[in-house]
């Protein structure tokens, strides 16, 4: 979708940058931005801002912030809500309280003039506009395509392999962010806060599954005097252990 909003007349810089992308990449809004690097955040390993922002942008970063020092300051941005996010999922503070909220995402309030503009600009209906410009559909979607992105880390657990279903059932109550509905205000409200909750389980499943460092099993060392294991017919002390 092509759509993009008004941007309010005061906005903090991590809301102007999105909007400025969001000119050249109808997909991006302060939402959606906000959706990815929390879909990266919840992943199973760290990703660098060198990996990330690309995966996210393509070449629309570049474009957009030609200038050295506007791209500086626009990576500032980016990097201090990422920061804000990797607090809100800290491992270490979810284990402590799995069933509290701490995630606070960045939901847009689009506004009645915002839903004219969708219909005028040719986007759908009044009905379409409505169901697209919900609150938490483009942080759902945002969060999605981190997914997508970094696909080689997000291998979904097979059905039936234990705590699968923790899995599929926080993935789901993401994707139902998107599905048309007519919940009120107070429910969608519910429904974005389950799928914060979601982001923070799948944070834990992978913390609960990262992969297990292997084991190097290390052989006892023959005596000094002893024939070298290589087969070289010296003494141990005169092969392979003179190099230690």
């Amino acid at each position: 979708m092509a759509f993009l909003a008004e941007p309010q007349a005061v906005a903090s810089d991590f809301e102007q940058v999105c909007w400025r992308l969001g000119g050249f990449d109808g997909r991006v809004s302060p939402e959606w931005v906000d959706g990815y690097l929390t879909g990266v955040l919840a992943g199973p390993r760290a990703v660098p801002i060198e990996q990330w922002l690309p995966a996210m942008l393509g070449d629309t970063f570049g474009r957009v912030f030609a200038d050295p020092s506007d791209a500086r300051r626009a990576q500032r941005a980016l990097s201090s809500r990422w920061s804000e996010l990797a607090q809100q999922l800290d491992a270490e503070g979810l284990i402590g309280s799995p069933g509290s909220i701490y995630l606070e995402p960045w939901i847009v309030a689009y506004e009645a003039h915002d839903h004219e503009a969708f219909v005028a600009q040719g986007f759908g209906d009044a009905q379409q506009a409505a169901d697209e410009l919900r609150p938490g559909v483009a942080w759902s979607r945002g969060f999605l395509a981190a997914v997508e992105h970094f696909a080689s880390d997000w291998v979904a657990p097979p059905p039936g392999e234990k705590d699968a279903q923790r899995y599929h059932d926080a993935m789901a109550r993401i994707r139902d962010l998107q599905a048309p509905a007519r919940a009120s205000i107070a429910g969608r409200d519910a429904q974005i806060d389950d799928a914060c909750l979601a982001a923070q389980h799948l944070r834990l499943y992978w913390v609960d599954h990262a992969p297990k460092p292997s084991t190097r099993r290390v052989e006892a060392l023959p005596g000094r005097n002893e024939p070298c294991p290589c087969g070289s017919g010296l003494k141990f002390k005169k092969c392979h252990g003179a190099r230690r």
